[in-house]
Formats: structure tokens, C-alpha cells, sequence
């Protein structure tokens, strides 16, 4: 019931195979119609015509053809099968229980379905000499084909959407289609079908269960019914069940393999035999004609009642209005401009089965000409634009942080003179020279600006690498204190925090915490508050800490680099204020990397050129390990890592751009590692609890939360029997009410209901299987002060008991301590083998390896590329398994 996306290959095979005999087939052919307003511009209408498909499929558009000629041969890809499929419960309802009304139900959500795709997804590349942009189009040419059966001979109400690799600019000249929108939009295809769908399936009736991903099924078709015709599931199921994984752990490029391994050749079959197999198999899961009759002639009695249908439509208008408010809100907070498509998405998930699209989109309409949604063009990782919105909110934080910076220009007496700086940057830099460090312009003229600014927010912007730390701001904090100034260290992160605050001998503190609770203003002693990692800070926390700045009359200084990372909150508050005149200390040249290459390599990523980034490594910068498949890759990584010994393995950094690689890549470690004996002993199970990284308005949606989850609040709720910090085990979830019943470990019950109270102040987190193995390293995924735990914090495993289920683990720093595997407190663990990018941003190792695959084009882009390779310490190497 997803949709699937695949090329077609030969133009002989598509035609043959959409005209292959199917249930619905008349004369062998399969209910077709055409769809698209690139149809309509050439006159397609009604039932597809065999020679106008084929000619399309050429790529023939009258006396146009499109295509490339190369060594005298035309190379035009036929086009795209977009495959959409209904939830098995609907089939079931449809071919099982004769509710023909749901295969129309179903023509209408695909029909809607490919609109979508057609509005934002439709494109075409347009090269004006060397440059190739990507212009919308908002035209395709579509051959829809209706089947009802799956390979499996089960029930399976599907359409196979021949999208023509053809469409028309803005000109009216036929062009090739541009499908990538199509691939990496795969997931939202299916979401809207299956919302339309849902819609639907009320109107008609019936109730409808829904699940995660706007996923659904009508209520009272049980899952033994379900499962007596899901063979191909099963089948799906058992493949992956053979390569270690299952359905949800696999990756979707594992799953499309299983798919096709099990894959048998369509064949022919006789409906009248079918239909009567069908029947049978549902009865014998306890779903007979008499229930199969009864719940079709409810739901016909329901739909035909007035009183139903004025309900849908009372309730349609504003509950739109209030999905489109709660979706703008969802993905505000995590971008600062989010595409059209993706509110109509999300809004259709929040409102799953009581709103239909068009509702939708009228109240988006309507929220658009009200100031709540402001129109912006939305641009993907590549580049591509999209139409899209930006939240009023979003626009106001903006305009404050932008405002309070400006305001702050020339607010402040500078911290030293002019003369004053120069002495202090003359005698560090003489320091340095003689520990055999020599400073640079760029970190003389940093350091000067620091100290002689007039400004309450300065920034310094330098590449990783730049020795930002040991030179300027460990100057400016020395001269600062001197000077009687009181200095605190922020970072997004308690490990980056705590690293730059023993770097400068100051107390350091996260962002959010210094927020809640920052230290009181001392009149005598003004505070000068130094953010490290200044890009990872979203726009809403960068406004509160300037305005907060303000409040207690202390200087920032931002110290970032624009290209790496952004935050995963809304926002490039970094970037922004540069870009509006912030003042800005500058340092460009890369003292990290001793060997030249290596430095080339980062210089290229800066640039945004990957393959000359990749020549230089290849040329002693490093080593670029190639191979075609991702276990080959994997594997190769883990041999060489296991091959380290275990100093070498603790200053080696892997980096994995995805959280499914890396947890692949972890268990190809582990083997390896206990192939070597560097693991040892047996391994001790144990449910880690990984945060789900909730937006607030995901807290208030029942449907963000999972049976055996844990919640913790970050403030007591005396009223509801809640402490703060106390773990809370998600028992039941009633999202008809949004209530989730909670008990604490103790035993204690909480019927916690999230549109009341306590969602903006928690945080859930998601059980997840790992095992302990002595000699594994792990890492801290949570702070806890009273423990001395950060977030990130390393720790190694020196022993395990199976009995007591306690693991024994060793810090960096030589302290030891006991973990109780079954408390939740002690279960914010995880391996630490492998770092995403995000994680990685910050650190440094003697030596990175990078799993870089060029398939992954929206983990893999340059911003990551760069915050890999620039990990690696002085002369040491980085190593790039591509793929």
C-alpha cells in the first residue's frame, strides 16, 4: 500500500506488460485512462489508446522526437511507473466482499494523487551553455492502468501511472522530464494517495484504523484476514528475514531487492476461480459471507444517511484550517522555508481520513491570504526550486534576532584599546612562535577585532582546522578576565561545551541550559558569553540568547563556520547575520592538515567540488576505496578498523551519513571486532533508549509515540504525580483523544493527555536492541549531571554480568562505573563505532574513514562531505570508502 517508483526500460516491455490480462480486463485489455494536463495539451482523453502509448513511450509527439542521438542511435528513456497501491483491507472489502463503490473510491485517490505530482513534481533541465537549471512545468502526460490482483494471485487493488518522459515548457516546446522530484518525493506520493483514499473510505462508511505514515486500514477486517491474503508480504518478509533485517530495519534500497528476488512472472488467471479462492480463504480466517455482507450494508446504510454526510462537511472546513496550522508549526520548527507539497502532506496526515485534499488546500489558500503562511521559494539540497511557504513566526524570529543585533552595533566600550590589543596579541603570538606554533594575519587580525569592538555581537567565522580555539579565543578569554570580565563557554552540545570550556579554563554551559538558568548579572563583573559551533544554533534559540544578552547587558561572540552543518531547528541564524552586516572576524587558512593534499581535499569541499576533493585524497591525502555495492563497502570498512590496534581504534573516526547505515555498519564492526577477539565473552542484551527528537508540536500528536516508549518531563507536574526526570513507560495511546497512558517504574499510573499539558516540556525516547560484548565502546546518548554523564560522553566496557544484567564501564578519564541494563537511567547508551555527521561535527581524530555513497543524494551533499574530511588531525590520513 506504498508507492513505488521504478524506469521503465524498453518502450516493447511497458506496452506489453500494462496490457497483460488482468481482473478488470476487457478483451485482454486493463481499464486505462489518460491523465495529465500534458494529455490534455495533445488531446488525450478517455481510455489509452495502444499506438498513441507506444509512440509516446518512443518519445514521438507529432513531428517531434525527443531524445538524444548518440553514434548515430537515439537514446530516450521511455519514462516512470508510478505504482499506487490500496491498503489490503480495501481490496479485501472490494474484490472479497463486493463493495465495488471502494475501486472508484480508489480511481479518485489516485487521480488526486498524480495532480500532486504533477503540480510539484513535474520538471524539466533547461542547459544555457555550461549551466543546467531545473524549471517546473506543471504538466505530465500520464497512461494510468487499473489492476486488482497481486503477483501472489491475492486481492490487490493497484493502478500502474505510466508517467511519458515528456512534458512542455513555459515555450510550449516538448521536453525530456527531469524525474528526480518523482524518486526523492516517492514517500509523499503514497502518503497522498493514501490520504485522499482515507477520505474516501469514510465517506463510504466505513471506520478507518490509522498508523504511522499516514498509513491505515478499515476497521473491522481483523489481521488474521489481513495476513491470510498479504503472501507477498510474507514472501517480502522472509527474503529480508534471510539477509539479517526485517521490514523495519531494512533500508528501502533493501527492501526493492527483496522485492524483486521473490518476484514471479504475472500470470493469467481465471476471475471466476480467483473470486471464488478468495472467498473461501477469508471464511476460513473467520471473515464468512455473513460478516462480509453485514459490514458492506452498514457502511452503505451510514454513507446514505444526511446526517453523515453534513457531519464530513461541518467538520471539513475547520478541522483543515486547523491541520494546516499545526503542519505549518510541525515543519516550521525544523525549516525556515518548507515546500508547498510537503504542508499539503503533513496537513493530510493530521487530519488522516476526515479531510480530503481539496480542503486542504483551500485552507492553505486561506491561511496564505492571512499572513500565517508567507510565500517563499523553497530550494532542496541540490539546488532545485519548489514552490513553498515560511510560518509568520518564523519570519518574526528573524526579524528580532536581525533587530537586537543591529541594535547592539556600537553599544558596548571596547575590552581593550587598540594599543592595548596589539601588546596582548604580540606576546601570545611571541609565546606560541616559541612553543613552535606560528600565528597567522587572519588569527593577529581576529583576536585585535575581539578585544577593540564597540559591538555586543561579534562573530568569528573560520573553517574547521583554523585554530580558532588556541589562539584567538583563548587570547580574548585571557585578556578578557583580566580585564575583570567574567567568561562562560555555550555550545548546542554538552560535549562541545565542555570541550571548549577546559580549552579556555572557564565554566561552560549547554545553550538550552544556560537559557533556562543563566548565571546572574554581576554589575562589577560584566559577562561576555563566548557559542561554539555557532551553525548548529536555530533561529528561535539564537533570538532568546540575544535577547537574554540584552536583559544582563553581556557581549556574544558567535564562533562558527557557514559551511558546515546548519542547525536541525529552523533557521541559518549564522549565516543570516553575516549576511546582514553582523561584524565578523574572518580566518581562512587551514593549519589542521600538515599534508598538502589532505588540505587541498578540505579546500575543494569548501568550494563544493567533491570530485576534486576526491583526487586530491586519492593522490596521499588519503585513500579512496571505490566498489559498487554498499556490504562490500561496509565489510572492507570494518576489516580495516578491526585490523587497528586498540589505541589506533580509539583515535579513528567513522563517519556514516544515515542512522540505518549506521547501525548496519556498527554490526559489521562488532562481528569483525569479535572475529579479532578485541569483543569477548557473552553478549548481554539490553533496550537502549534512543531520543525521538520530537518537534513540540509532534509532542502533542498522539500519533509521534509508540507502545514501550519512554517519556521524561524536564519539569514536575505535582498534580499529575509527575517528577521531573522520571522515566514513564507509554502503556496504551488513545489518539482519539490524545491520551497516552503512562506508569513510572515503580508502578505508578499517569494518564497523561498531551493537548492539556506536560507535551512542551518532555521528551520521548524509543527502545532500541543492542547487546554489550566486553571491549565494546559505547557512548552516553542523554545528560544527567548527578551522574556525571554528557551527552556523548565515551565509555568502553570492562565487564558484563548476564545474572545481575549490569555492565561495568570505563571512562576516558579512568573512572569506573556500574550501569543497571533494565533501568531506564542507565539505558541512554549506544555503540560508538560509527558517527553520522552531525554527531562527527566538532571532533577530531587521527584518523576518518567516510562512507560516502553517491546514491544517498540527500544525506550526501557538501556540507557533510566537508565536515567529514576536515575531521582528520595534522598529517594523519582520511579514508573514503565511495560508492
Amino acid at each position: 500500500m506504498v508507492a513505488s517508483v521504478s524506469a521503465l526500460t524498453s518502450s516493447a516491455q511497458a506496452a506489453s506488460y500494462y496490457e497483460a490480462d488482468d481482473y478488470y480486463s476487457e478483451g485482454g485489455l486493463s481499464p486505462s485512462e489518460w491523465q495529465g494536463a500534458g494529455a490534455e495539451a495533445l488531446g488525450l482523453s478517455g481510455e489509452v489508446d495502444r499506438d498513441q502509448f507506444r509512440d509516446l513511450l518512443d518519445g514521438r509527439i507529432g513531428d517531434q522526437q525527443l531524445g538524444t542521438y548518440r553514434d548515430g542511435q537515439l537514446e530516450h528513456r521511455p519514462g516512470w511507473d508510478v505504482t499506487l497501491s490500496a491498503p489490503k483491507s480495501v481490496s479485501i472489502m472490494a474484490e472479497v466482499a463486493g463493495d465495488r463503490r471502494l475501486i472508484a473510491a480508489h480511481g479518485e485517490a489516485v487521480r488526486t494523487a498524480m495532480a500532486h505530482v504533477e503540480k510539484h513534481m513535474a520538471a524539466t533541465r533547461v542547459r544555457d551553455g555550461g549551466t543546467v537549471t531545473r524549471e517546473a512545468t506543471g504538466n505530465l502526460v500520464v497512461a494510468s492502468f487499473q489492476h486488482g490482483t497481486s503477483r501472489a494471485q491475492d486481492p490487490q487493488l493497484h493502478t500502474h501511472n505510466v508517467i511519458m518522459n515528456a512534458t512542455r515548457d513555459e515555450d510550449g516546446t516538448w521536453r525530456s522530464l527531469e524525474p528526480r522530484a518523482i524518486y526523492q518525493l516517492q514517500k509523499q506520493i503514497g502518503a497522498i494517495y493514501r490520504q485522499e483514499l482515507a477520505v474516501k473510505v469514510s465517506e463510504l462508511g466505513y471506520e478507518i484504523e490509522a498508523g504511522k505514515e499516514s498509513m491505515f486500514e478499515i476497521k473491522g477486517v481483523s489481521g488474521e484476514v489481513l495476513a491470510a491474503f498479504s503472501t507477498r508480504s510474507a514472501e517480502i518478509e522472509a527474503a529480508l528475514a534471510t539477509r539479517g533485517t526485517s521490514r523495519d530495519a531494512a533500508s528501502a534500497l533493501e527492501k526493492q531487492v527483496a522485492a524483486l528476488d521473490t518476484r514471479e512472472a504475472k500470470v493469467a488467471a481465471d476471475h471466476a476461480f480467483l473470486g471464488a479462492d478468495w472467498r473461501e480463504t477469508a471464511s476460513g480466517a473467520g471473515f464468512g459471507p455473513e460478516a462480509r455482507l453485514a459490514m458492506v450494508r452498514e457502511a452503505e446504510a451510514k454513507a446514505a444517511d444526511p446526517a453523515h454526510r453534513a457531519a464530513i462537511d461541518m467538520q471539513g472546513e475547520r478541522a483543515a484550517a486547523r491541520a494546516v496550522a499545526h503542519a505549518a508549526d510541525k515543519l516550521g520548527e525544523r525549516q525556515s522555508v518548507f515546500s508547498a507539497a510537503a504542508l499539503q502532506e503533513e496537513a493530510g496526515r493530521i487530519g488522516l481520513g476526515r479531510i480530503g485534499y481539496a480542503q486542504i488546500s483551500a485552507a492553505i489558500d486561506a491561511a496564505a491570504k492571512q499572513g500565517d503562511l508567507i510565500d517563499r521559494t523553497f530550494q532542496d539540497r541540490r539546488e532545485a526550486e519548489f514552490a513553498g511557504f515560511t510560518a509568520r513566526q518564523n519570519v518574526e524570529t528573524e526579524a528580532k534576532l536581525l533587530r537586537i543585533e543591529a541594535e547592539g552595533r556600537g553599544a558596548l566600550a571596547p575590552i581593550a584599546s587598540d594599543l592595548a590589543a596589539a601588546k596582548a596579541v604580540a606576546s601570545a603570538a611571541a609565546q606560541s612562535e616559541r612553543a613552535g606554533h606560528s600565528w597567522n594575519a587572519d588569527q593577529r587580525s581576529a583576536t585585535e577585532q575581539l578585544l577593540t569592538s564597540h559591538n555586543r555581537i561579534t562573530a568569528v567565522q573560520g573553517y574547521a582546522g583554523t585554530a580558532k580555539t588556541t589562539t584567538v579565543l583563548a587570547t580574548f578569554a585571557r585578556e578578557a578576565e583580566a580585564r575583570g570580565m567574567s567568561i562562560v563557554t555555550l555550545a548546542p552540545t554538552a560535549s562541545a561545551a565542555m570541550v571548549l570550556g577546559e580549552a579556555l579554563d572557564t565554566r561552560s554551559d549547554t545553550v538550552a541550559r544556560h537559557l533556562l538558568s543563566p548565571e546572574p548579572p554581576d554589575p562589577a563583573r560584566p559577562a561576555a558569553w563566548i557559542v561554539d559551533e555557532a551553525s548548529l544554533l536555530s533561529a528561535r534559540d539564537t533570538a532568546r540568547l540575544f535577547d537574554l544578552a540584552h536583559k544582563h547587558d553581556a557581549r556574544i561572540i558567535l564562533v562558527g563556520d557557514v559551511k558546515q552543518l546548519g542547525s536541525v531547528e529552523a533557521g541559518a541564524a549564522f549565516a543570516q547575520l553575516q549576511g546582514a552586516g553582523m561584524e565578523t572576524a574572518k580566518l581562512a587558512e587551514i593549519v589542521r592538515q600538515a599534508n598538502a593534499a589532505t588540505k587541498d581535499a578540505v579546500l575543494a569541499s569548501i568550494e563544493g567540488n567533491a570530485r576534486k576533493a576526491l583526487a586530491a585524497l586519492d593522490r596521499g591525502g588519503g585513500q579512496i576505496i571505490e566498489n559498487a555495492d554498499r556490504a562490500e563497502r561496509f565489510a572492507a570498512i570494518a576489516e580495516r578498523y578491526s585490523g587497528l590496534d586498540k589505541a589506533s581504534r580509539a583515535r579513528t573516526l567513522i563517519i556514516e551519513p544515515s542512522r540505518e547505515g549506521r547501525d548496519a555498519l556498527t554490526a559489521d564492526i562488532r562481528d569483525a571486532l569479535t572475529q579479532s577477539g578485541a569483543l569477548t565473552g557473552p553478549a548481554v542484551t539490553v533496550e537502549s533508549l534512543a531520543n525521538k527528537g520530537l518537534t513540540r508540536a509532534e509532542a502533542r500528536d498522539p500519533l509521534s509515540y509508540d507502545k514501550g516508549d519512554v517519556v521524561r518531563f524536564t519539569r514536575d507536574y505535582a498534580d499529575k504525580g509527575v517528577t521531573r526526570g522520571e522515566a514513564y513507560r507509554v502503556e496504551s495511546i488513545d489518539p482519539a483523544k490524545a491520551a497516552i497512558a503512562l506508569k513510572s517504574e515503580d508502578g505508578r499510573e499517569v494518564d497523561w493527555r498531551l493537548r492539556q499539558w506536560g507535551a512542551g516540556k518532555s521528551q520521548a525516547f524509543a527502545p532500541q536492541p543492542m547487546d554489550l560484548k566486553n571491549g565494546d565502546a559505547i557512548r552516553f546518548t542523554r545528560n544527567d549531571r548527578e551522574a556525571g554523564r554528557i551527552n556523548g560522553g565515551r565509555g568502553e566496557v570492562i565487564a558484563v554480568d548476564e545474572q545481575t544484567r549490569t555492565a561495568t564501564i570505563q571512562t576516558p578519564d579512568g573512572r569506573t562505573e556500574t550501569l543497571n541494563l533494565d533501568a531506564a537511567r542507565d539505558r541512554h547508551i549506544a555503540h560508538a563505532y560509527v558517527e553520522t555527521a552531525f554527531a562527527a561535527q566538532g571532533r577530531t581524530a587521527d584518523h576518518v574513514i567516510i562512507h560516502a555513497d553517491s546514491g544517498a543524494t540527500n544525506l550526501v551533499d557538501q556540507k557533510s562531505f566537508y565536515v567529514g574530511i576536515l575531521r582528520t588531525a595534522e598529517q594523519y590520513s582520511t579514508t573514503v570508502a565511495a560508492g
